[in-house]
């Protein structure tokens, strides 16, 4: 089973290399593709962790909701 850290790098790996916004359900689908351990629970708690320290933002379409990189996938990684 992956720790939240290891989830946390998933999750960056797959939206630096997608550069889309994605639905929670293809987010763990690609996330799974790497790491088959990694439950939707884990990556739920993981995602908003991200959310909250704004390493990942959410993106609404109206009627859906997606997690999108924060500038429009223009972040750097490591920077403020």
């Amino acid at each position: 089973m992956a720790d939240a850290t290891e989830i946390r790098n998933l999750v960056m790996q797959v939206m630096e290399k997608k550069q889309k916004r994605m639905m929670m359900n293809d987010l763990f689908k690609e996330v799974q593709k790497l790491d088959e351990s990694v439950d939707k629970r884990s990556l739920k708690k993981v995602t908003t962790s991200m959310i909250q320290d704004q390493s990942l933002a959410y993106w609404s379409s109206g009627s859906t909701t997606y997690f999108a990189l924060p500038g429009g996938g223009k972040h750097a990684e490591g920077e403020d």
